[in-house]
């Protein structure tokens, strides 16, 4: 049992303290969590609302708790990386100046709104915000490559104002088949995030259909992570996607140090 999303009070919507998510990973019987918290450069309204004030602060803060609870559990340095086109150069910048074991690459902004807010599906159908989410992300990654997985890769349909539908995975399929080509090319992964259970579809984000997809193509970098900001979304609903996972015939999960994957079996 790994969590490899997780968000301390370094994220500016953490809730949870490194301590107090260290606490809750060994009660829950974790045998390895990685902390991933946020650099977001720009957010619709301020410049840095989720950069984190030092990282080498951050990373060393990593390195304490990791050495307090080593004969309990496995503690691995991370960031999830807000990916934005004309950021690129500043992001690669960050990751050769602070070597951490694994990256999360995100898209949060499309078009100076992020998903999470009404205004970015303003003036669009469904079907033109889900497309021109998964447009993005294919553009930046095929000019980006340094992270380790991709996030959350239809986190549209979480905060989408639009009534879901069972087939709304199926938006945009053709554009959500090339990115995992890219990624399978560039031998980057995929992560699961259990977040989605949270929302009416009760699927992960991707949806299963998009990891059974990646599978066919011949990826096998997958991760699971809860996403969560405070200790009470830790390992949230890990079980339901581990079996679902086995059923669709995958066998191995990865794991991360110094932005090298290994595998384990499931």
């Amino acid at each position: 049992m790994i969590d490899y999303h997780l968000h301390s009070t370094y994220s500016m919507d953490g809730k949870m303290t490194m301590e107090e998510a260290c606490i809750q990973a060994i009660e829950l019987g974790l045998k390895e969590i990685v902390f991933t918290d946020h650099v977001e450069l720009c957010w619709p309204g301020n410049n840095t609302p989720f950069d984190i004030n030092s990282l080498s602060g951050y990373l060393e803060h990593i390195d304490e708790v990791a050495d307090k609870y080593s004969d309990k559990l496995t503690i691995k340095k991370g960031m999830e990386l807000g990916l934005e086109p004309d950021r690129l150069d500043t992001l690669s910048y960050i990751v050769d100046t602070y070597p951490v074991d694994f990256i999360i690459g995100s898209v949060h902004v499309i078009d100076g709104q992020d998903p999470y807010l009404r205004a970015y599906y303003d003036g669009k159908t469904k079907e033109e915000s889900y497309i021109r989410y998964y447009t993005e992300i294919l553009n930046i990654i095929k000019r980006f490559d340094k992270f380790s997985v991709l996030g959350h890769l239809d986190y549209v349909k979480r905060y989408s104002p639009f009534q879901w539908d069972k087939d709304d995975y199926k938006i945009g399929y053709d554009i959500i088949d090339e990115i995992l080509k890219l990624l399978i090319q560039k031998g980057k992964g995929i992560e699961i995030n259990t977040s989605g259970y949270r929302h009416i579809s009760e699927a992960p984000m991707p949806h299963f259909n998009i990891i059974k997809r990646y599978k066919e193509l011949g990826g096998k970098v997958i991760t699971i992570g809860s996403d969560a900001h405070t200790t009470e979304h830790m390992a949230f609903r890990f079980d339901d996607t581990i079996k679902s996972l086995q059923n669709m015939g995958i066998t191995s999960i990865a794991t991360f140090s110094n932005m090298q994957p290994s595998f384990i079996t499931l």
